[in-house]
């Protein structure tokens, strides 16, 4: 178990911007099918992770159930064409100011078109690297210390280099493999 941590993390690690807006985050959890990510800076730097669950805090943080998000707002527009009135955000229609929204031949909007905030906003800044260079002992031992499940694995620049699971720990177990493939 004196294996360094580079020879088996996951190298191929999505990140984000702590610029990008959230709805950039939530179309990266569903097209990369993952539940977190590390978030960086513009230089590359490591600065905190987001998962879902900071997106979903985001989301009723705003005073709203979470499920109005995902539903298409319903907009009717008023006499100048270009001032949409949300109708089904909730009980009694609320009317947004949002100035000339470009419609095109679109009459709907999201919601999440309209209400928007940045990674920086959402994200959880104390987060848990290790080197690559530490072992998969350091790995485990730091997981169980703090009860998490992964680790990014950051060089000296605070660069991502990749991130271990706990799955990738319990791998390296002898006679594990062995016990899942039967």
């Amino acid at each position: 178990m004196d294996r360094p941590v580079r020879d088996f993390m996951t190298q191929d690690v999505a990140t984000i911007d702590e610029d990008a807006d959230v709805h950039e985050l939530e179309k990266l959890f569903l097209e990369k099918r993952i539940h977190g990510v590390p978030v960086t800076d513009k230089a590359g730097r490591l600065v905190g992770v987001v998962s879902q669950t900071d997106l979903i805090a985001w989301h009723f943080e705003l005073g709203v159930d979470g499920t109005a998000f995902y539903e298409m707002a319903q907009l009717q527009l008023r006499g100048d064409g270009v001032h949409p009135v949300v109708t089904s955000l909730q009980e009694d229609e609320a009317t947004l100011d949002v100035g000339e929204l470009p419609l095109g031949d679109q009459e709907t909007l999201r919601v999440s078109d309209i209400r928007n905030a940045s990674v920086g906003e959402v994200m959880t800044p104390l987060v848990h690297a290790i080197r690559p260079e530490s072992t998969a002992v350091e790995a485990a031992a730091r997981m169980l210390r703090h009860q998490i499940h992964r680790l990014v694995v950051v060089d000296g620049d605070l660069k991502v280099q990749g991130i271990v699971c706990a799955m990738d720990l319990l791998a390296l177990v002898p006679g594990v493999e062995e016990v899942a493939r039967s």
